[in-house]
């Protein structure tokens, strides 16, 4: 999948420290009706199962010197196994403000996702400032009918999910097949299990990448190889609560993502700044022998 969804929950705990200011959507859309998107890792997408460091900093600023920089990497592991997909993830971020504040976020990430898109295992420990919280549980989701999400840390909660709920990877599978059938605009409903928040509404935005893009590393610029080397996207995703109606959505991500799932580039947006992961190596992951 994306790689941005539990990367976004710790930007956002910084947005709301730092910046409580409410977002403003770029894309200018409100959120429509809930309308699913379907369950399952999409069969036509091939997802890469590998291994990936990214580098984390601050992008544009609306308040200049407000905010000073922010700084980071990310590491994630995507891996298939035969029955279903594991991932993976560290991050590492601290954001600095003009008057010396520092606020560092740190989460560790581990899930199982079912080839189906219907079972769904997350465990992750976060972070900021020392005071750590862990979150663990399970959750099952169906194309038509509701399903659910239960977390044994940091405290047994019971929550529904809407029909047609997405998890990690089938979220991925489902945009790109999107965006291969050409369309510009998809909805759907997505959950992670990194806070206590539950499912959100997702309204992607999509554009094709120019036939010539190339990615390069951030640092020391280097060229990635055939991994980035293949045709994608531009999409713009905005992520509102399920049940709500206001224009603004929480936050927004714009990310390039291939048509193998890698994302090189995702940019954040929130109210006063954005923060941009870039890739900066990446390394396939060998298919099991089933």
């Amino acid at each position: 999948m994306l790689p941005f969804v539990r990367t976004l929950a710790i930007i956002a705990a910084c947005a709301a420290v730092l910046a409580p200011t409410p977002v403003t959507s770029a894309v200018g859309v409100e959120a429509g009706p809930e309308t699913g998107g379907g369950t399952g890792v999409g069969a036509g997408v091939d997802l890469l199962a590998h291994k990936a460091v990214y580098s984390l900093k601050m992008g544009k600023t609306d308040s200049p010197g407000q905010f000073l920089n922010v700084g980071g990497a990310v590491e994630t592991v995507m891996e298939k196994t035969c029955d279903a997909w594991i991932s993976a993830e560290q991050v590492n971020m601290q954001v600095t403000t003009q008057s010396g504040g520092v606020l560092r976020q740190d989460l560790v990430y581990t899930g199982w996702e079912s080839f189906d898109g219907k079972a769904y295992r997350f465990a992750a420990s976060s972070s900021t400032n020392g005071k750590t919280t862990k979150y663990r549980g399970s959750a099952r989701a169906h194309p038509e009918t509701a399903g659910e999400a239960v977390y044994v840390e940091p405290e047994k909660i019971t929550m529904v999910l809407p029909s047609g709920t997405q998890f990690y990877f089938g979220l991925t599978s489902w945009l790109i097949e999107k965006a291969r059938a050409g369309e510009t605009r998809a909805e759907t409903i997505v959950f992670d299990g990194t806070d206590e928040e539950g499912p959100q509404k997702a309204i992607a935005f999509i554009i094709p990448l120019r036939k010539n893009y190339k990615h390069k590393a951030q640092v020391g610029g280097e060229h990635l190889g055939a991994l980035v080397d293949r045709p994608g996207w531009i999409m713009r995703i905005a992520f509102y609560p399920v049940d709500g109606r206001a224009a603004a959505p929480d936050y927004e991500v714009q990310a390039v993502v291939l048509d193998n799932g890698v994302t090189p580039k995702l940019e954040m947006v929130f109210s006063s700044f954005t923060a941009i992961q870039t890739l900066e190596k990446i390394e396939a992951i060998e298919k099991p022998q089933c």
